[in-house]
């Protein structure tokens, strides 16, 4: 009997001992808070806004200058028909001038360009080509442009029939001593050559 009032009186001790161990660390008594934020005050991250700019804008006094994109091969440009078509170099009247110069022709609207770049365009029609009948098919196309140190080169290429003709171009502007230049996409193309002497391509200005 007296083993069973020991039992009773030690399982009434471990319970008063838990509910008091329980109450000691409770969020009251032991300095936690149920606030995730940082005690000091201040925010866990800086907070970003919709509004808030990715980069410092350019200032207005920067140098205007013509976003990569442009700087192609153009559909939307050519020689005016009543500009003079006369032969720049073999084959080939060639135009180099401000996007609004009175002997370029465009499409729609004469796009915005900064002043680091000017405007090349080309035609066959009305040009003497030695070597090519009258009435054959003359397509000048503007292949490719790249840059060859401080000079700009235009590849040209005989188009075949059926796919857009590229008679236009923006380029970058020749770097200090340098020229624009055009020369043929390859030994047959007539259409880029000096028009006078030798030489694998043609400065036009």
């Amino acid at each position: 009997m007296r083993k069973a009032l020991l039992s009773l009186s030690t399982i009434v001790v471990l319970a008063l001992s838990i509910g008091c161990g329980g109450e000691q660390t409770s969020a009251a008594n032991s300095g936690w808070s149920q606030d995730l934020g940082d005690p000091t005050g201040q925010p866990l991250r800086r907070t970003e806004t919709l509004s808030e700019p990715e980069q410092a804008p350019a200032p207005l006094t920067g140098a205007i200058t013509t976003p990569p994109t442009e700087k192609r091969v153009r559909h939307d440009v050519m020689i005016a028909k009543d500009s003079p078509h006369e032969a720049t170099c073999s084959c080939l009247a060639v135009v180099v001038g401000e996007p609004g110069d009175p002997r370029l022709l465009w499409q729609a609207e004469v796009p915005k360009l900064g002043g680091d770049v000017a405007v090349v365009a080309v035609s066959g029609k009305g040009v003497s080509c030695p070597g090519v009948a009258e009435d054959a098919p003359r397509r000048p196309s503007i292949a490719a442009v790249e840059q060859d140190g401080a000079d700009v080169v235009l590849t040209i290429e005989e188009l075949p029939s059926g796919r857009p003709q590229a008679s236009g171009a923006v380029v970058p502007r020749p770097g200090p001593g340098g020229a624009v230049y055009v020369k043929p996409k390859g030994p047959k193309v007539p259409y880029g050559r000096p028009a006078a002497g030798a030489g694998a391509r043609c400065k036009v200005k």
